[in-house]
């Protein structure tokens, strides 16, 4: 049976939602589980994570969730590094499904054939699931793995099981996949999923990946002028367009972090790195604050919230314009 949703199982008590300087509430907790992974893409920035930590125990994540939830934080996205790597997921899962009103996780999507059914059980509303390529070879090029098929079966398992929407992550590399993505519009179609494209994220001009970079506002206009309709999404003022595909339709996404004053001006997200550190910021290491030695106290309530009161003053949009 599915978990309830949105019920405060320890304690119903809620306080004022959280809001930074800039009036953003803060709704959303991307939380990384784990800096392990099965895969190794090239151009994965480990959530803007240094180093390997301890990783949080699921009792400690969920004391977490508790208090952000009684915040206004009820929208949680677990990541890692690979999440599905934990032994303990499925269990982290049915812990946070009471707390959340949105559940999702994203995944590489290799262990999601055999997982997608006891997380949808558990409590998981939906995944995203990385997959850059139609094309085995470059797949492992880019993965290091060679295991599209199933990476593929796992995202037709999601569908199957409810998962949805099942969302395809296709990071747009210059030069290896930026002539397919018609293909995986046309394979997300296909099956009834979402194909979300995404602008690779650069720290900085020297990234060893900077090459495959492009920006994608030419990808966008032309998915604009095709669509049938388009919706304007609250997180980060995202586009979703419908377009026609041979069977039917597809929802595709253009996320377009770089060098964007809208996309950080409308961000309601904090971040949670896998060692329990509050994270204002993907692209900054200078304003964290500790928080997992916390999750433990018998007076844990009040210290973490204070952490995350303390972490949403820090938050500032990093890109703000020159005037600014």
């Amino acid at each position: 049976m599915t978990a309830d949703k949105g019920i405060d199982r320890i304690n119903t008590e809620s306080s004022a939602p959280l809001v930074d300087s800039y009036s953003r509430p803060i709704d959303y907790l991307r939380i990384s589980l784990t800096q392990r992974c099965n895969h190794a893409c090239f151009f994965c920035h480990h959530e803007g994570e240094i180093g390997m930590g301890c990783e949080m125990t699921a009792e400690e994540i969920e004391n977490l969730v508790r208090v952000a939830n009684r915040r206004g934080i009820r929208r949680i996205k677990l990541t890692g590094g690979e999440a599905l790597v934990r032994d303990d997921i499925v269990e982290i899962v049915s812990r946070l499904a009471p707390l959340t009103d949105d559940l999702s996780i994203t995944t590489n999507g290799s262990f999601l054939e055999h997982l997608a059914r006891p997380l949808k059980e558990s409590g998981l509303d939906r995944v995203n699931v990385s997959l850059h390529t139609l094309k085995p070879v470059l797949h492992e090029r880019i993965t290091g793995r060679a295991n599209i098929d199933s990476v593929m079966r796992g995202i037709e398992t999601s569908i199957q099981a409810g998962l949805n929407p099942v969302k395809i992550n296709m990071a747009v590399l210059r030069g290896l996949n930026d002539d397919e993505i018609q293909d995986l519009m046309e394979y997300a179609g296909g099956i009834g999923a979402v194909l979300q494209l995404i602008e690779l994220q650069l720290f900085s001009k020297d990234d060893e990946w900077a090459q495959y970079w492009m920006d994608l506002t030419e990808i966008e206009s032309d998915l604009a002028g095709r669509a049938l309709t388009a919706t304007q999404r609250s997180l980060h003022g995202r586009k979703t367009y419908t377009l026609p595909v041979s069977n039917g339709t597809v929802q595709v996404e253009v996320v377009r972090p770089n060098h964007n004053q809208s996309f950080c001006q409308r961000c309601t997200r904090l971040r949670v790195t896998s060692d329990g550190k509050l994270k204002p910021c993907l692209l900054r290491q200078d304003n964290l604050v500790e928080v997992h030695s916390l999750l433990g106290s018998q007076s844990l309530d009040e210290m973490v919230n204070d952490a995350l009161e303390h972490a949403v003053s820090l938050r500032k949009p990093f890109w703000r314009g020159k005037s600014k």
